[in-house]
């Protein structure tokens, strides 16, 4: 299966967007292990939010490891790796807003996931439910995370 986001997706709801949708083009990536999806269009209600342009940046970037890595260096007698890299990837989304009438400043937004080598192979259920109940946690506090930069309360 690969990556492929083009929408309309469904968003959440918070007290401002309700109903929201989001629709993406896929863009050029700057290297040759991501993948760009910028924001073409919105539905629901979103007064006064603005779709990608150059100015108003609107977009999520998959980036997959540079090379994936394998444990090494068994040892026999305690039966453990000496190495276990991480093979990490990563999400970058890039938002905008407004902060005064004429300016526009970028939201920067990233989520790692480092998987140690071996883990997929070995116990891909565990390492399946330990993104899925990370991403789950974000997803159900969704609103309050929204609430927590507004307002700064945490």
């Amino acid at each position: 299966m690969s990556i492929s986001l083009a929408g309309p997706t469904t968003a959440t709801t918070t007290a401002a967007l309700t109903a929201a949708t989001y629709s993406f083009v896929s863009d050029m990536a700057n290297d040759n292990r991501s993948k760009v999806f910028v924001m073409s269009a919105k539905g629901g209600t979103q007064t006064g939010v603005n779709i990608h342009t150059v100015d108003s940046p609107k977009y999520v970037v998959f980036k997959r490891p540079a090379q994936f890595q394998q444990a090494s260096g068994y040892n026999t007698v305690s039966g453990k790796y000496s190495r276990v890299p991480k093979n990490v990837t990563r999400v970058v989304g890039k938002g905008s807003c407004n902060v005064t009438a004429s300016q526009i400043e970028s939201i920067p937004m990233e989520l790692s996931i480092g998987v140690p080598a071996g883990g997929p192979t070995f116990d891909r259920v565990n390492v399946e439910a330990s993104i899925l109940m990370f991403l789950s946690g974000i997803w159900d506090q969704r609103e309050e995370i929204v609430q927590a930069v507004y307002d700064g309360l945490y």
